[in-house]
């Protein structure tokens, strides 16, 4: 943030602060419109971009994003719900992931979602079965693993992993798909890894990708209509900076979609959560304590990794960067600190060893770049502190406020409706 920007930004966090408590996640909805506007311009003419709710299921950025054209892909019960209150028809979510029970299938299938991606043949024939007993009709991609990985931060195909069928498992599925007879093959689901490094890690994904149908469509004797190629577009997690420029890749996308002979016809569809949501939030927290210990420095914030990131999938506990904000001007010299939460383990430390101004209590800091993996990603039930309040806004004027619901009720489990040959279908 430059100066002024910063100086606005602080003011009005102060006076939310003061409102709402601290710690406080703040989401600027004008900067998750720029980046979907920014991501759809350089996609295929055509193209579909769906929005990964595992990011930020904030039901306002759901609303924002379906509205500005997006779809839905998720991977919950939860995140369904979400997606279908904030508008997303059922017809335009894609549900994924590794580990979908019948219950949840034949739930997605009540609420009119018949799109999902398969990860295994179990999980496919699964969904064939819950599908005939609910007497429907399910629309399916395959998700495939290649046989190479990509350059990502965090790999999820290329290596042994629960996503996916390996390509070789599909070889000689012709006449095993054509045994289900309650589902509708759409096409391919390849997503390669998260945070894809620059433009030439994600142009080869999608290469890949398109290569892997092409290979699928010919071996399945079938025209794919879908060619999920995933997404990975990378943002900076909980420190400074900014995303690739992502007007990059239109042209060379658009030569790759053209490319295509076999899936020439099939629409490609791409995914993002991370791209969409990073540059939105921001975690103010407050200083509590400054204290030595041993000739270190620590400065204890009301804020820690129940808060932020501790399964974010980049380390199980992330380092990352802090921002001071006063009203006065910053004077002397720069301290070296390490800057930490309050909760009882060692590790509950944001970063180690930092040049920070000299902070005292009460002092606001704040991390910026967490509107994506953020709050939703936390170790939110350590400890049992509340979770802290997650406040939408535009251009400053307050659109929504939040807080997650935690802690313990007694539990009872209703009686799902469930249709004849239920017990078939499990």
């Amino acid at each position: 943030m430059s100066a002024p920007v910063l100086a606005r930004e602080a003011a009005r966090a102060a006076a939310w602060l003061e409102t709402y408590g601290s710690p406080l996640y703040v989401y600027d909805s004008g900067e998750v419109e720029r980046r979907a506007l920014e991501l759809r311009a350089a996609l295929p003419e055509g193209s579909r971009l769906l929005f990964s709710l595992k990011a930020n299921p904030l039901p306002d950025i759901a609303r924002l994003l379906q509205r500005l054209g997006c779809d839905a892909e998720v991977s919950s019960p939860g995140e369904l719900a979400v997606a279908l209150e904030a508008g997303f028809p059922p017809e335009r979510v894609l549900y994924t992931g590794p580990g979908k029970s019948a219950e949840e299938v034949h739930a997605a299938l009540a609420a009119g979602v018949t799109g999902f991606s398969a990860e295994s043949w179990p999980d496919l024939e699964r969904i064939d079965r819950v599908a005939r007993a609910a007497r429907l009709r399910a629309r399916v991609l395959l998700r495939v693993n290649p046989s190479a990985p990509p350059v990502a931060r965090l790999a999820m195909s290329g290596v042994s992993s629960q996503f996916g069928f390996d390509e070789a498992d599909l070889v000689d599925g012709r006449a095993r798909l054509a045994a289900l007879g309650h589902v509708e093959l759409m096409g391919l689901h390849v997503y390669q890894g998260t945070q894809l490094t620059d433009a030439n890690s994600l142009l080869a994904a999608v290469r890949q990708a398109l290569a892997v149908g092409e290979s699928l469509s010919e071996v399945l004797g079938t025209r794919f209509q879908v060619m999920d190629v995933g997404g990975g577009f990378p943002w900076p997690f909980a420190a400074a900076g900014a995303g690739l420029d992502v007007s990059t890749l239109r042209e060379p996308l658009a030569l790759l979609s053209a490319s295509r002979e076999r899936t020439a016809s099939a629409a490609l569809w791409f995914e993002s959560g991370r791209w969409l949501c990073g540059s939105s939030g921001t975690l103010w927290a407050t200083v509590v304590d400054v204290k030595r210990s041993k000739g270190k420095r620590y400065v204890v914030l009301d804020s820690g990794i129940h808060h932020l990131g501790g399964m974010s999938g980049l380390g199980r506990v992330p380092l990352v960067g802090v921002g001071v904000a006063r009203a006065e001007p910053v004077s002397g010299a720069l301290e070296e600190v390490n800057v930490v939460g309050p909760l009882c383990t060692p590790l509950d430390c944001f970063a180690r060893n930092v040049a920070l101004p000299p902070l005292r209590p009460g002092d606001r800091v704040f991390i910026p770049n967490v509107g994506a993996y953020g709050l939703t990603a936390s170790l939110t039930g350590f400890l049992s502190r509340p979770p802290p309040v997650e406040l939408v806004h535009r251009e400053g004027e307050v659109t929504a406020v939040y807080r997650l619901r935690w802690g313990h009720a007694l539990y009872e489990r209703p009686a799902p409706a469930r249709p004849p040959g239920w017990e078939d279908a499990r």
